[in-house]
């Protein structure tokens, strides 16, 4: 039977009491660091990275393009006026050579008399619009010479036929429907004004 203390509560044997302790002792646990730094040091670092901010030097602005550097585009080039007769290798083909069913070649024709023909062989070709040269194909140049044969007053007693080279004028041709009904043949007006230009 336990024996008990004054206070009448049973007395606890002294195994009973050591059987609680540990083997080992703990190592003594330190408090927690808070993960949080103080709100004095942030406000530091808040401050520090604005100043290097502010420090930081912004990059230079990209220079605004000035559309006066460009180069302006060329001026349109003024109506050709004037050919030399070596330019359109300008030469004189006789009347006699021509027929109805000749097939076009690389040439363009035109009639005209002795002493324009003279001049022109000399002097060159001017061009205006107010008075475009008409030329035809070699097909059409036998309804030409008959054309000027009905007119007395006419140079038909001694005709001219020119010819001159087609690719030296081709971008400068206009259709004349009128002639080419005509002389059931292709004729152009030559006023010395490119496509481009008449557009």
């Amino acid at each position: 039977m336990p024996k008990r203390t004054p206070s009448g509560a049973p007395r606890r044997s002294p195994s009973r009491q050591r059987q609680f302790k540990l083997p080992v002792d703990l190592p003594e646990q330190k408090p927690a660091s808070s993960s949080t730094e103080p709100r004095s040091h942030r406000k530091n670092s808040t401050q520090q990275t604005k100043v290097s901010a502010q420090d930081t030097p912004a990059p230079p602005a990209s220079p605004q393009t000035d559309l006066f550097s460009y180069p302006f585009p060329p001026p349109p080039v003024p109506p050709r006026t004037h050919f030399t007769a070596e330019e359109l290798r300008l030469s004189y083909t006789p009347p006699q050579s021509f027929t109805p069913h000749t097939a076009p070649d690389s040439w363009l024709y035109f009639v005209t008399d002795r002493e324009e023909t003279h001049h022109l062989l000399h002097s060159g070709l001017h061009l205006t619009r107010k008075a475009p040269l008409l030329l035809t194909e070699r097909n059409g140049v036998c309804a030409w010479l008959e054309k000027m044969a009905e007119d007395p007053a006419g140079p038909a007693a001694f005709p001219c036929v020119l010819r001159l080279r087609r690719t030296m004028v081709a971008d400068m041709l206009e259709p004349d429907p009128d002639h080419s009904a005509e002389f059931s043949a292709e004729c152009y007006l030559l006023s010395g004004a490119t496509h481009e230009q008449n557009r």
